[in-house]
């Protein structure tokens, strides 16, 4: 026997960075002793196959079973030879000479009697046989198939063939054998690497492992070398860091592989997830089917996704190609990425269409699928896919590209980053090149930073001149909610009305949620500074509903929602509904500066009565009507502020902040019914009821006008107090039927409340006089009777004061812990105790029950990491007020 034979019919010695495989020598055995008569190890290069053929054979021989072991090469490919080799492993089995077995004739007839004689004489035997064959994906010869077919067919009992290889030959045996319960198979997922095995070869148990695991996917090629490069010290950071791994890994392997499966396989890192059909598509072949046949078979790396049909390369083979690893095939990738941008553009899978259409290197092409795929996540809201392919392409120069991206800061609640990728966008090269639709977009968004900055009339000259019957239906939709939103800031509100029906309209014929949710929030925002609260609140709980599908729960494009949704339950007497829907637009840093100065003012009225410090709560307000006043703020909101300011103020007794108060009233607003409203209520409780009188005439009759239907409402319920001082019944019940009515009409009890105990007595006692008004009445009279709450446990600790000082700023419980210098179970276990103490169960029905408690600050202070944050240049995202 020469050496080259000697060395392939030689079981293969134990190597250097061997692997004991014990829980698959136990399925080996089992097979085994189960009667198998044929034994399938079929994995990828690397999976550990032979080696562990070799264990389990070396072990059958010592346990007393004749081995026979066969490595084949592509030379071994013919019947003569094949059965040459498996000639020479046998011969051993009896200890005769080696020449009892003659070399098998060429003919294939002659071959089959020759097949029965030696099947015969290993059959005479009293101990078990295994006739391993190794690299089986070098059989192809069909004659040479047939026979080997015929010999696992007519093999002994107790003889077993073992077939290992990246790809195994499918004989027509193994049905039969299969059902029979004859075939046994080990394929690559069980080869595969568990963690314990992982961790048995990096004992004592390291904190990386999952790491290793994950990266490596348990091949145990790529294990074994993490071993070897890390010494065992840092096997993760081996396989991690740098490229001389994966150099070592793949680069000698991969230059096995025929050329046209290193193209193949090259081209595959670019476009996975991909189908056969893709592959075409991306190597402009229709031979693909048969080049990607040949990658499997020979490299075994290609694998399949949970989606059928669908398949991908190993991590590690993926990440060496696509990082240009020495050795890999040479392919024109921006081509590659061409072909795929069009085609998953075809296939309506947006996001891939965008990352290729970024790598293609050609403009237009990137202009084209930004139009249609980028814009398509962003109506969608698949903001998360939108970032990463951002981020990804962020070495790409395209004004597009950059529009985008500032367009997803505003959805992600950042109108800072906007303003500061668009200005980005203008002074690149690309400044004055954008082409419909994304002028438009650029026109919307500008006007969009304008309103949060508090300035309507510019927003709406900036778009003056965009036509949007000529832009595309979804870009459309988005400058005509710009529109409708600035209309409403510059309080004009009858054009408004018929620009936000439209947009709701449009929205609902479109698959856009994102449009819809803007849709639905502006015209709940319109109605609501119309003061028709209950179409408001519809309108605002839709868009919530339709925002928590998308799942956009805790979105900051809800947040204007739950503000309008908190303003309808404060006019409805409900505070607790108002905290709970105000704590939602509380957060310092992604909040818009107008939406968190109107809830900022919401919060200090909600938390006036139970507040120990009334008189700094009292004072905010003030500040922030008269910033108002001075601004032109709203006048509708302007007047209901100034009426729940006067109350606090005449509680209080601050004759002089109300004087104040008054005297800029006078000065920006003129002579108004709210104005003379809160002169009333100054003489109704210095007793002058004849003076009283007179200005409520003025009011009522609309002699003086109110700049809103609540003042109006307030107006009337004055009047009846005025009438029950007078002991005047009958009057007094024919002014609170006028106030009653404008309150249902509205949605809005709180002027009523503004009159005081004395309107609420009558009301209950008198409740029978109005029966069209039963829903209002309840209103009231149950918020007379609300009791204050009272804390359910222990008093809070000074760290859980401190905590829940904190929670308004919805911080993680990381940041909380970062913040507060303790762990993060503290902080789990302080936030269990406040919810127990509290008698709540989340954080902003605790948020809510501390402030209805005082224990919350009008305004909330930043977290430290957030102020830190703020002095590294996002300062100008803190809300205003």
């Amino acid at each position: 026997m020469n050496s080259i034979i000697r060395a392939k019919t030689t079981v293969p010695g134990i190597g250097a960075h061997e692997l004991d495989r014990p829980r698959l020598m136990a399925r080996l055995d089992a097979l085994k002793q189960a009667g198998c008569r044929a034994v399938t190890i079929g994995a990828a290069a690397g999976s550990g196959k032979t080696t562990l053929a070799a264990q389990w054979t070396r072990r059958r021989r010592a346990s007393g079973d004749h081995v026979a072991w066969v490595s084949l090469d592509p030379s071994d490919n013919a019947p003569g030879r094949f059965w040459g080799l498996v000639t020479e492993a046998l011969e051993p089995s009896d200890g005769m000479p080696s020449d009892r077995w003659t070399s098998p004739s060429p003919a294939a007839a002659a071959r089959i009697g020759w097949l029965d004689a030696l099947l015969d004489h290993a059959g005479r035997g009293t101990v078990n046989s295994v006739l391993v064959l190794d690299n089986c994906e070098h059989l192809r010869d069909a004659g040479l198939l047939l026979e080997v077919d015929y010999a696992v067919q007519r093999a002994p009992q107790g003889f077993t063939v073992v077939f290992c290889g990246r790809q195994l030959p499918e004989l027509p045996s193994f049905y039969r054998l299969d059902l029979d319960g004859a075939l046994g198979r080990v394929g690559q997922e069980e080869l595969m690497l568990r963690r314990r095995e992982i961790a048995r070869l990096f004992a004592p148990v390291r904190s990386d492992m999952d790491l290793l695991l994950e990266v490596t996917e348990g091949w145990p090629a790529a294990v074994v070398l993490a071993h070897a490069m890390g010494e065992g010290d840092a096997p993760a950071a081996a396989v991690t860091g740098g490229t001389a791994y994966l150099d070592r890994l793949c680069g000698q392997l991969f230059p096995s592989f025929p050329e046209e499966v290193r193209t193949a396989l090259a081209v595959m890192a670019l476009i996975e997830p991909f189908t056969v059909d893709d592959l075409c598509t991306a190597l402009a072949s229709t031979d693909a089917p048969r080049v990607f046949d040949a990658a499997v078979r020979a490299s075994g790396l290609v694998l399949p996704t949970d989606t059928p049909g669908s398949f991908r390369l190993h991590r590690l083979l993926s990440r060496w190609l696509l990082g240009g690893g020495s050795g890999a095939a040479a392919i024109d990738r921006p081509v590659v990425h061409a072909r795929m941008a069009r085609r998953r553009l075809r296939q309506a899978r947006h996001a891939e269409a965008l990352a290729h259409a970024g790598r293609a290197g050609d403009a237009g092409l990137l202009r084209d699928v930004a139009a249609v795929s980028g814009l398509h996540l962003l109506w969608s809201n698949d903001l998360a896919a939108l970032d990463w392919i951002l981020r990804d392409l962020a070495s790409v120069e395209s004004a597009e590209l950059g529009l985008l991206d500032s367009l997803l800061s505003l959805a992600n609640g950042d109108p800072g980053g906007a303003r500061l990728r668009l200005e980005h966008v203008d002074h690149g090269e690309d400044q004055g090149g954008l082409d419909m639709p994304f002028s438009a977009l650029r026109s919307g968004l500008e006007a969009h930073l304008m309103l949060g900055r508090g300035r309507p009339e510019e927003a709406l000259e900036h778009l003056r001149g965009v036509r949007v019957a000529e832009l595309p239906p979804d870009v459309g939709l988005f400058v005509s909610n710009v529109l409708s939103a600035a209309l409403i800031a510059a309080a004009r509100l009858d054009e408004a009305v018929d620009a936000a029906r439209a947009c709701v309209a449009t929205a609902d014929e479109r698959d856009n949620p994102g449009a819809r949710v803007d849709a639905l929030t502006t015209r709940a925002v319109l109605a609501a500074a119309m003061e028709d609260f209950a179409p408001a609140a519809r309108d605002a709980w839709a868009a919530i509903q339709v925002g928590e599908q998308q799942r956009l729960r805790y979105s900051p494009r809800l947040r204007p929602a739950h503000l309008v949704i908190a303003w309808g339950a404060y006019h409805q007497l409900d505070d607790a509904a108002a905290r709970f829907h105000n704590a939602f637009v509380f957060r310092a840093t992604s909040t818009p500066p107008m939406v968190a100065h109107s809830a900022s003012k919401l919060r200090l009225m909600l938390s006036f009565a139970s507040s120990e410090r009334p008189v700094e709560v009292a004072g905010a307000l003030l500040d922030r009507i008269r910033f108002d006043l001075a601004h032109g703020a709203q006048p509708r909101d302007i007047a209901v502020c100034s009426l729940q300011v006067a109350e606090m103020m005449l509680s209080l007794r601050r004759v002089d902040d109300l004087t104040m108060l008054k005297v800029d009233l006078r000065r920006y607003r003129g002579i108004s019914g709210e104005l003379q409203v809160i002169s009333v209520w100054e003489h109704l409780l210095a007793g002058q009821l004849n003076r009283s009188r007179q200005l409520l005439t003025q009011v009522t009759s609309e002699y003086v006008k109110c700049q809103s239907k609540v003042g109006m409402t307030t107006a009337f319920a004055m009047l009846a107090r005025l009438e029950l001082l007078e002991n005047r019944p009958f009057k007094a019940r024919e002014a609170l039927d006028r106030a009653l009515a404008l309150a249902a009409e509205r949605g809005s009890v709180r002027g009523i409340g503004f009159a005081g105990e004395t309107v609420r007595n009558a009301l209950e006692r008198d409740r029978h006089h109005y029966p069209r008004f039963t829903r209002e009445v309840d209103l009231l009279v149950n918020q007379r009777r609300r009791p204050v709450r009272e804390i359910a446990g222990p008093p809070l600790t000074p760290r859980e004061i401190e905590l829940v000082a904190l929670l308004p700023t919805f911080a993680t419980v990381d940041e909380l812990a970062l913040d507060l210098q303790i762990s993060t179970n503290t902080v789990k276990t302080h936030l269990r105790g406040i919810y127990r103490k509290l008698g709540v169960g989340t954080r902003r029905e605790a948020i809510a029950a501390a402030d209805r408690l005082g224990l919350l600050a009008p305004t909330p202070a930043p977290l430290r990491v957030l102020r830190s944050a703020s002095a590294r240049g996002t300062a100008g995202l803190t809300p205003a007020g």
